[in-house]
């Protein structure tokens, strides 16, 4: 019975810890200003492809890191933030160019377009963002406009499918990883309850031989 109820314990602290530690990974105000300053500053890095963009990314987790210990997010997630927060300032971007409008009341919108301003009306932000993102490299060839590499069409529509499927696939590893320990929690309690019930089914015989 001891081991039941230590189990029971067990199975309620793991669910309230699992429920806090969710509520800490939270992308707050000051974990997205973190991420944009310490990206941009890794900007000419991206620009001059002489190292990994994974090497990159992980200098750019270390650097957070070292802001804030007990920051709980990946390499791939600060990735993917990165890649919405940039898919949000392009439209901002284009909205403003159409309407001729020069500034956005969006918080992060200064910062970053102090660094992409100036190459906003070739819509490169969100493509140089997308070539950046783990390893989607690919073997098609650039032209370079101001400065910087822009991939043909055909390879930007690729590279846009290979990031939706990447998050798809990430998505559906972090279900698993869920369902994964949901399985074996019940399996626990399962094979508890059945050695509780084989218990009484002893009591049950010696209180009663005949």
């Amino acid at each position: 019975f001891k081991r039941i109820r230590c189990l029971k314990r067990a199975s309620i602290l793991f669910g309230m810890q699992n429920r806090q530690w969710q509520k800490k990974k939270k992308w707050t105000h000051e974990r997205k200003k973190l991420l944009i300053t310490t990206r941009l500053r890794h900007e000419a890095e991206f620009s001059g492809k002489k190292r990994k963009r994974n090497t990159i990314w992980e200098s750019i987790l270390r650097k957070m890191r070292d802001v804030e210990s007990s920051f709980p997010f990946s390499r791939d997630e600060i990735t993917r933030c990165f890649l919405n927060i940039m898919g949000t300032y392009k439209r901002i971007k284009k909205r403003n160019s159409t309407s001729g409008e020069a500034a956005s009341n969006w918080e992060y919108f200064s910062e970053i377009d102090e660094v992409f301003g100036s190459r906003s009306s070739i819509e490169v932000p969100l493509e140089m963002t997308e070539y950046s993102i783990i390893s989607l490299e690919s073997p098609s060839t650039t032209a370079t406009i101001d400065g910087m590499d822009v991939t043909p069409t055909t390879s930007v529509k690729r590279k846009r499918f290979d990031v939706i499927e990447f998050l798809e696939k990430e998505s559906e590893k972090e279900n698993e990883a869920i369902n994964k320990l949901i399985k074996i929690e019940s399996e626990r309690l399962e094979v508890e309850k059945e050695k509780l019930k084989e218990l009484k089914q002893l009591r049950a015989l010696f209180e009663n031989p005949g």
